[in-house]
């Protein structure tokens, strides 16, 4: 028999130390480690809905025997599921990596219901196998796997009850006789440009604009016609010849785009954002705050000149680290922009910290740790002792990006992000992405030396 269905434990597998997606591994632990390196947040999602689910019986993974050990067999197609499985089994094996964390808290629910076996596919080797794992990752001409269009993937929302944004937006600007035949043609094949931009929150925070997921559209303030031309005017520019996806490829840049449209916007209030990254409500605030101005992303030097974003620095080493700042190129020097943001931010906050005299928690007190410059207490712990004193009800929308940086690690600006810069070989700066951080940053940085002078 070419192959046999059979249930094998889950302990008598072993991943795949050639396996194509990562290439060859010396040893067990280093498959894992460079399976999650390959595949990041997309293999904690694969783990956390093996968790929620269970393992899909509609595919299963080939094995085939360890021709080292009887009692074993080598996973030949599954590498990610098993490798998900062991991560959950023992998230040690994350270690390192600003994953550990995500298995740790995933392992407790996956202990309570573990995957003790797996229904398998057995095939005598690897090159027995081959033909039908290349059907599992290659089209073929249509032989092997084919994910569904842009249009299919649709029809299954909307049987699900839910609609895809662009859908949505197409459908009311039709119902609106806004959609001429020769717009709709030249959207054809482009729709998945529309959902990036339409599916983001951000659209309903700086624009007004909120689409439900049923597909129904209303506008912050009412206006039926504002936000209909707003809406024409966002398709007509992704429609264009010259726009592709890598405009809008990225959060930032998606978030940059739909700035552009802060003065069509439709807000509750009427008002609009301006554009420039900080969202509708910033803009709600421009009267009252410093930080009002849009932050200028085509900028060459890595913190924003001009009167109107001008940090307020007194001391002497933040004053004289700021100058440098101001004249430093990312261009040039990518890699020292982002160490520079990192030190300038902490150091910072650890100004107004002391300055303020906000007194060190009483935990860290317990432990021996006098002063906020004392090793073992986070950045993210100085920050949000900060925001405490800055913002104490929380609401401030300026500081919007700024709670995201400490709440999601997987932010440009991140914490995570900032710490790599100084300690991970793999860092990779990109000129704009290191000027973006320092624009996400900067209403922290205005405020918390506005209250210092």
């Amino acid at each position: 028999m070419e192959w046999e269905r059979k249930e094998i434990d889950v302990a008598r597998l072993t991943v795949d130390l050639g396996n194509f997606r990562i290439g060859d591994q010396e040893t067990t632990r280093a498959a894992y480690q460079a399976m999650l390196a390959e595949q990041e947040d997309n293999l904690v999602n694969l783990a956390a809905d093996l968790v929620e689910n269970g393992t899909n019986p509609s595919e299963l993974p080939i094995i085939c025997p360890d021709p080292e050990n009887a009692k074993q067999f080598i996973v030949v197609e599954g590498n990610r599921r098993v490798t998900a499985i062991r991560l959950l089994e023992t998230p040690a094996l994350a270690s390192g990596t600003r994953w550990h964390q995500k298995f740790i808290e995933l392992s407790k629910a996956y202990n309570a219901k573990p995957v003790k076996k797996l229904y398998c596919v057995v095939m005598a080797d690897k090159p027995a196998a081959l033909k039908w794992i290349e059907r599992k990752h290659r089209t073929l001409g249509g032989r092997g796997l084919y994910q569904w269009g842009a249009e299919a993937t649709s029809r299954a929302d909307a049987y699900r009850g839910k609609v895809r944004p662009s859908k949505a937006v197409l459908d009311h600007l039709r119902a609106n006789g806004a959609l001429s035949a020769a717009l709709a043609k030249k959207l054809q094949g482009k729709t998945t440009n529309l959902d990036r931009v339409f599916q983001m929150p951000y659209v309903s925070a700086a624009l007004g604009v909120q689409i439900a997921k049923e597909g129904q559209i209303t506008f912050g303030n009412g206006d039926n016609k504002r936000g209909t031309d707003l809406l024409l005017r966002m398709i007509r520019e992704m429609a264009a010849d010259g726009f592709t996806v890598d405009k809008i490829k990225r959060a930032e840049d998606r978030k940059d785009f739909i700035d552009t449209f802060g003065k069509y916007g439709v807000l509750a209030s009427g008002g609009t954002t301006g554009g420039g990254g900080q969202g509708a409500a910033a803009a709600k605030k421009a009267a009252k705050s410093s930080r009002k101005v849009a932050l200028p992303i085509d900028r060459q030097t890595l913190a924003i000149k001009g009167r109107d974003h001008h940090l307020r620095v007194t001391d002497p080493r933040l004053a004289e680290l700021y100058q440098e700042a101001l004249r430093l190129q990312p261009a040039k020097l990518a890699n020292t922009g982002g160490v520079l943001t990192r030190v300038f931010l902490e150091l910072s906050t650890d100004f107004f910290l002391i300055h303020q005299k906000v007194p060190v928690p009483v935990e860290h007190l317990n432990k021996g740790r006098k002063a906020w410059t004392d090793v073992g207490i986070s950045l993210k712990e100085k920050i949000t002792a900060v925001l405490k004193q800055i913002d104490p009800s929380g609401k401030d929308q300026s500081f919007r990006e700024v709670r995201r940086g400490l709440s999601d690690s997987g932010a440009l600006h991140s914490i995570q992000a900032l710490h790599d810069y100084v300690h991970s070989l793999k860092a990779d700066p990109d000129p704009t992405e290191v000027k973006r951080i320092w624009g996400r940053w900067h209403p922290y940085l205005s405020a918390l030396f506005e209250a210092t002078t």
